[in-house]
């Protein structure tokens, strides 16, 4: 199976309100774990919230096309189950993948910035015409493209290409392994730069996976 990783850019005028609540504050992020789209067009959600929860709730009854939801006592992260009538720009971009065979693999994850990214599996020669039926002015990247093997993804996670080879070459010569058989020295060797920067591009990898695991 063919796995592909899409992110989206949401511009202001296109965004949808809760998505553009993100921005209120570090950190925030919302995950939609499963969804579907009932007889009558309604779209129900279940979502995990990771943002103050009263500010997002009480912005969430302003939302005219919320019909209603209901939440799981807590603080943040918290989950969320939403009934939406959908229509716009969210309806546009759904249409852009119904007829295809591409199932979505959750979660779609929602970042400040209008940034949303979710992983697909499905025929190569469908993805094209997928990706074009996105309405503009919605901004569309593929970031990773391979065969799907399964195991849990961090959708979302952001790292720069430099950081996700220091991870491969930590794996690679030991860094991980228990007791340690690699060190820094090596890494930074195997990627061709100094010690503090392979150091740091470790530490900035790691720590935003381990942000992304705890939500």
């Amino acid at each position: 199976m063919r796995y592909v990783h899409v992110e989206f850019e949401f511009p202001p005028a296109v965004r949808h309100p809760m998505h553009d609540f993100l921005d209120g504050g570090d950190g925030r992020r919302s995950e939609l774990l499963t969804w579907r789209r009932l007889p009558d067009g309604t779209l129900a959600t279940l979502f995990r919230v990771a943002a103050p929860r009263e500010p997002y709730l009480d912005r969430l009854r302003e939302v005219e096309a919320i019909e209603r939801f209901e939440t799981v006592p807590g603080e943040a992260p918290f989950y969320l189950k939403a009934y939406e009538r959908l229509g716009g720009p969210t309806e546009r971009f759904l249409d852009a993948f119904v007829d295809t065979e591409y199932l979505s693999v959750p979660p779609v994850v929602f970042r400040p910035a209008g940034r949303l990214s979710f992983g697909l599996i499905g025929p190569p020669d469908q993805l094209r015409d997928a990706l074009a039926a996105v309405p503009n002015p919605i901004a569309v990247e593929i970031d990773r493209i391979g065969s799907y093997g399964g195991g849990r993804r961090l959708a979302g996670v952001r790292l720069t290409e430099r950081q996700r080879e220091a991870l491969r070459a930590a794996h690679r010569v030991g860094y991980y392994e228990v007791p340690r058989t690699g060190s820094v020295d090596d890494v930074a060797a195997s990627i061709g730069c100094s010690s503090s920067t392979a150091g740091a591009h470790l530490r900035k990898a790691e720590a935003a996976l381990v942000d992304a695991f705890l939500g």
